[in-house]
């Protein structure tokens, strides 16, 4: 029955030529990005440009500052990938209650999805101004001194860190919030008329059926972390001294600074890869073929 309806489907003239145009302009384009790596091109030296195989993908490997901004990458990644999530969760939970303005707070709180990047970035760099920013002034009201939010080398990546926290929190929020008023009652419900306490239903009940939802939300946040550029151009430049230089960031540096579009390339190709690897453990961990899901 079913390849029968599947036989009959009308829809499928419409989305199978999509899906193939879009795979072959995938494999085209990738497959031109590849044969590019394997050269040295540069904007600067146009056209004597050569095949060198894979001497971009080696310089790579030796390059200390490329090293580098994978490191904070993989630190970004980390911290803004498991802060949103926990934050999210609790913010979730703490929103399940009935309280006044409920539903004022839950709209106020899905506001910073709707900014663009750019606007968030300028807003947090004006927050952070060491000499006119709110943030030194709020610490003043406590006696703490002024910081340098954008200005320290060991603190302005968790700068730029808060403002995507802040970003998108929310984000989180909205679809665990989804997909805890779609999840069903009666096993919470039970579980309350067996004598459990609030945080034992919430530990054992309520994460277990939460979970798959988490674990699509934590894999969203982590590819849009990996591959995040708006914050760090508006906020730090890279800076001081690199240390907010991330591996996409270093990637338009070389491309549209240094005017080495094969290296560039490279550059983007083993972010990808090392993205692909990464989020393929991250899916096997989160969702085992063994066991409950």
């Amino acid at each position: 029955m079913r390849s029968i309806a599947a036989a009959s489907d009308p829809t499928k003239h419409f989305f199978q030529p999509i899906i193939v145009c879009l795979t072959v302009a995938s494999v085209a384009l990738t497959l031109f990005v590849i044969w590019i790596s394997l050269h040295d091109l540069s904007l600067m030296r146009a056209g004597r440009e050569k095949f060198v195989g894979l001497d971009n993908y080696i310089r790579f490997l030796g390059d200390p500052r490329a090293m580098a901004a994978l490191w904070r990458t993989v630190l970004f990644t980390t911290l803004a990938t498991v802060i949103e999530i926990a934050l999210g969760l609790a913010v979730v939970l703490f929103l399940d209650r009935d309280f006044v303005m409920k539903r004022l707070v839950r709209t106020l709180l899905l506001v910073p999805i709707i900014m663009t990047p750019v606007v968030v970035g300028l807003t947090w760099r004006f927050l952070f101004d060491p000499a006119t920013g709110m943030a030194n002034y709020v610490l003043s009201l406590v006696g703490i001194a002024q910081v340098d939010w954008l200005g320290s080398p060991q603190i302005a990546l968790f700068s730029v860190l808060i403002a995507d926290i802040w970003q998108w929190t929310p984000f989180v929020i909205l679809l665990v919030m989804a997909a805890l008023e779609s999840a069903p009652t009666d096993p919470l419900n039970a579980a309350r008329v067996d004598g459990a306490r609030e945080w034992q239903v919430t530990w054992y009940v309520l994460l277990p059926m939460l979970r798959r939802a988490l674990a699509i939300v934590a894999l969203i946040r982590a590819i849009d972390s990996i591959k995040a550029f708006d914050l760090f151009y508006i906020m730090t430049r890279g800076g001081p001294a690199l240390s907010t230089e991330t591996l996409n960031y270093y990637g338009y540096i070389v491309a549209f600074t240094n005017f080495d579009i094969s290296y560039a390339l490279a550059i983007a190709i083993i972010l990808t890869l090392f993205t692909n690897v990464a989020l393929l453990t991250m899916y096997s961990v989160l969702f085992p073929k063994t066991g409950n899901r």
